[in-house]
């Protein structure tokens, strides 16, 4: 059936009548994907003379159209089933000016219809876990005949262990919906409030597993239109990473390592003890379906390559290169770092001190050892408090870009913001220097929208925005509800953006 044009409930199962949020996926970016293979040794992908990139189940677009905005000299292609999808998809891609993305509103299975080129990087986020076993084989077919030698694959989807206590939660919602029919916000909510009143049961289930209520917690927290996506299509599948890397390799790929820094570093996530386990274990495969049982992963994010050849130089090497940018705002001397073996990092001094230099300027591994008040530390110390840097997402690999690239994420930045300007939810905008989207929350993009369109009084702009719209900020988890209140969360917000925000912002090229 490859008519997806028409209105339906479902397609192969999956929600077709209610649109999926707007999401960015920063491990899928192609330079987050060459930070990947660099710290598993692998040569990265030649980025600057041009590549071609498809993304696969794409939902609206937004990482797909704000790659395209960083790398004007590639090609993008991006596919999904949904109509809707597609249309906001080529909508911002048009108003942004971006002629080198296509969008393409098909099934997997009417893939080979396509004239599209051969890939250097294919990307699926979440959707292997929700398609059918037919569906997944036709991505597995795709990969297999597009993919180009030295090429990359990310790979995103539920995983065992850490989904075996809690992925009954989703049976029990889904236990009174016919899965083949439409879905509503109505019948989400109400499958929601039944699992919350059988929790309030003391039911034996919520009682052995105290994670599921956490989750369940989480979930009555979420859009519905989130939840319709991840949780209530017909096939909702968790798979052990030895099942995808069996898919896989009939592609002819092998497994590289994860998108995800943190992941990728074991003195992050494991003690001593367990490092000398997995550092005991040869197979691969194995290695990995350990570290998953150590720390109960729910969530994989996997890059698999073809014909990609192992560097002679160590992942050291390549960091003492790379520039690194700071992403995120610091203020003061206080860093917080939510990793499981915090005893074994580097002297909280050396991350502020690495911290306050990157503040300044981009900088890479034998930039930072030559700064006097980091230079004392052990090159090693400073190495790993550049990755839990990098892990915890403060710094990104930077580049210097061309005035074409700046031109055309400004371009996208000024469309999204136009486009975006009632949507409540933190959204990215495009930073050239890390080639990547810096997500943003609703006030401090109607104040980088201020600068775009040269609006003196950001103060008024925005709160005639809340008070002509309805919009109210939040604080302390909660929506504030006195306009006094709404006014002075909203001038303290406005003064901290200037303060620390917007300066990262304009290093960042955002603005």
């Amino acid at each position: 059936m490859c008519d997806v044009g028409r209105m339906m409930a479902r397609l192969d199962g999956y929600v077709a009548n209610m649109e999926y949020v707007h999401t960015y996926c920063r491990e899928m970016s192609p330079s987050a994907l060459n930070l990947a293979l660099n710290m598993q040794c692998i040569e990265p992908l030649p980025l600057n003379s041009g590549f071609a990139f498809c993304d696969l189940g794409c939902g609206q677009g937004m990482s797909v159209n704000i790659f395209a905005s960083c790398h004007p000299e590639s090609q993008f292609h991006a596919v999904d089933f949904s109509s809707a999808h597609i249309k906001r998809a080529r909508e911002l891609a048009e108003q942004a000016g971006l002629v080198n993305v296509t969008f393409w509103e098909a099934s997997f299975e009417c893939l080979d219809k396509f004239q599209m080129p051969d890939f250097d990087i294919i990307t699926l986020h979440g959707v292997y876990s929700w398609v059918n076993a037919d569906n997944r084989k036709n991505i597995i077919k795709f990969i297999r005949c597009k993919l180009k030698v030295g090429g990359v694959v990310y790979v995103s989807y539920n995983c065992l262990p850490g989904w075996s206590s809690i992925a009954p939660v989703r049976q029990l919602l889904v236990s009174g919906i016919d899965m083949k029919s439409d879905i509503s916000g109505a019948q989400i909510a109400t499958a929601i409030d039944f699992a919350v009143h059988l929790r309030s049961m003391n039911l034996s289930y919520f009682n052995s597993n105290p994670s599921s209520a956490r989750f369940l917690d989480e979930l009555s927290k979420r859009p519905k239109n989130y939840l319709a996506h991840e949780y209530f299509n017909e096939y909702w599948v968790q798979f052990y990473h030895s099942e995808v890397v069996e898919d896989f390799v009939s592609a002819g790929l092998c497994y590289a390592g994860s998108a995800s820094p943190a992941d990728n570093l074991d003195f992050l996530r494991f003690s001593p003890e367990e490092q000398q386990l997995i550092n005991s274990i040869d197979d691969p495969v194995v290695k990995e379906t350990i570290k998953d049982f150590t720390v109960n992963q729910n969530f994989r994010k996997d890059v698999f390559t073809i014909g990609k050849n192992k560097l002679r130089m160590g992942n050291l090497h390549y960091t003492a290169r790379c520039r690194f940018a700071l992403v995120e705002p610091i203020s003061g001397n206080t860093i917080r770092l939510n990793f499981p073996h915090c005893n074994t990092f580097p002297s909280p001094a050396l991350f502020i001190a690495v911290l306050h230099a990157l503040a300044e300027r981009n900088l890479s591994l034998n930039d930072v050892l030559d700064i006097p008040d980091i230079a004392k530390f052990d090159i090693q110390e400073v190495y790993q408090s550049l990755m839990t840097l990098l892990a915890a997402g403060c710094i990104l690999p930077a580049v210097v870009p061309s005035q074409r690239t700046i031109a055309s994420t400004r371009l996208f930045n000024y469309a999204l913001l136009e486009r975006t300007i009632l949507n409540m939810e933190p959204l990215p905008l495009a930073s050239p220097v890390v080639q990547g989207g810096i997500p943003l929350n609703w006030v401090q993009r109607q104040l980088v929208l201020c600068l775009f369109a040269d609006i003196d009084d950001p103060f008024s702009f925005v709160s005639s925005m809340m008070r002509k719209y309805g919009r109210a900020l939040t604080k302390d988890g909660g929506a504030i509800k006195s306009w006094e209140e709404n006014l002075e969360e909203l001038d303290r917000q406005i003064n901290w953006f200037h303060a620390h925000q917007l300066p990262l912002l304009k290093r960042l090229e955002v603005v």
